[in-house]
C-alpha cells in the first residue's frame, strides 16, 4: 500500500504540469507576455522573476459568471371567496412536501415564492382542487368567488 502511494503522489503532482493554458478572452491582450519564462496570453509580464504566472485579477473577472439562483417572487394572495379556504404551498398536496395553511374570506396577504413554486386550493381531505405555478413577474393570485378556482396575474 505504501509503495503505491509513493508512486501515485509524484505522478499526480506531475499532472499539473501537463495542463493546457486557457485561451485568451476576447478583447484581451494577445501579445506574448515577454520575459524569459513561459507567459500566459492576455496576462501582463511578471514584475519580478519570482512572481507567479497565471491570469491576473482583471482577467479572472472576465470569466463566466455563475448562473443566477431561483428568483424570489412576492405575490399578493387575494380571496374573493365568502368563506375561509384551505391552501397548500408546494408541489403536490397530500403526497409531497410543503405547507398547509388557509386564506380568510375577502382578504389579502403577501407570500414569498421561488420561481416555479406552486400554490393550491385543497379540500378537507387535502386533495388538490386548483393550482397555479408562480412565475417571475407574477404579482397576484386570486381565489375566485366560487372558492374552487384560481386566477393569476
Amino acid at each position: 500500500m505504501n509503495i503505491r502511494l509513493a508512486i501515485l503522489v509524484p505522478f499526480l503532482a506531475g499532472l499539473g504540469a501537463c495542463m493546457m493554458p486557457m485561451p485568451a478572452q476576447q478583447g484581451g491582450n494577445t501579445q506574448p507576455s515577454g520575459g524569459t519564462g513561459p507567459g500566459t496570453i492576455g496576462s501582463p509580464p511578471p514584475s519580478s522573476p519570482g512572481a507567479p504566472m497565471g491570469p491576473s485579477a482583471s482577467n479572472a473577472s472576465q470569466g463566466p459568471t455563475a448562473p443566477a439562483g431561483p428568483s424570489t417572487v412576492s405575490v399578493d394572495i387575494r380571496s374573493d371567496c365568502p368563506k375561509t379556504v384551505k391552501v397548500f404551498y408546494g408541489e403536490k398536496p397530500k403526497f409531497g412536501s410543503g405547507t398547509y395553511s388557509s386564506v380568510e374570506s375577502n382578504s389579502v396577504s403577501s407570500h414569498q415564492f421561488g420561481g416555479g413554486d406552486m400554490f393550491w386550493i385543497v379540500d378537507d381531505s387535502q386533495n388538490g382542487v386548483a393550482s397555479v405555478t408562480v412565475k417571475p413577474g407574477m404579482n397576484e393570485i386570486k381565489v375566485t368567488s366560487d372558492c374552487t378556482h384560481l386566477s393569476a396575474h
